[in-house]
């Protein structure tokens, strides 16, 4: 195989550790209420007083946990095909299932903008999010499969 494509797997790897660092970041944002470092103020991504729904905020985030879990473990590495077929059907159910997470956001972000009478702005980190979960398929795939890629 061309080294050139294996160190593209290699890092493909680590972009999926980041991805999943990222959303036990934001899981635990959330869960926190955000963080407080001297001056500097991160603030969750739904202020609590617009929150109308709190346990669909905390299943999400909850989900948000299982799903970076779930990418970090060592699933790939399993001899049996059969083992991989499912563990890889279950990432591509839960990338789905997060690109359709960050949908609804997106879509309850705009009702509530509208609401208010707002404009709601533009979803650029959700979209980024989606791109990057619905990534995580392919990425499996050829992490596994490279012969696929030539």
């Amino acid at each position: 195989m061309n080294p050139k494509t294996v160190r593209s797997l290699q890092y493909s790897q680590v972009a999926t550790y980041a991805f999943a660092a990222l959303c036990f970041y934001l899981a635990m944002l959330e869960f926190s209420g955000g963080f407080q470092f001297g001056f500097l103020h991160l603030s969750p991504r739904w202020e609590p007083s617009r929150v109308t729904f709190p346990g669909a905020l905390a299943a999400e985030n909850y989900f948000f946990l299982g799903y970076a879990v779930l990418l970090c473990l060592p699933w790939q590495k399993t001899s049996e095909d059969k083992n991989w077929y499912r563990w890889f059907a279950l990432v591509c159910l839960f990338s789905i299932l997060f690109a359709f997470a960050m949908i609804s956001e997106v879509m309850a972000k705009n009702y509530i903008a509208q609401g208010m009478g707002q404009k709601a702005r533009i979803p650029v980190f959700q979209a980024i999010l989606l791109f990057f979960s619905l990534g995580q398929i392919p990425l499996a795939l050829f992490r596994r499969k490279p012969e696929l890629l030539s």
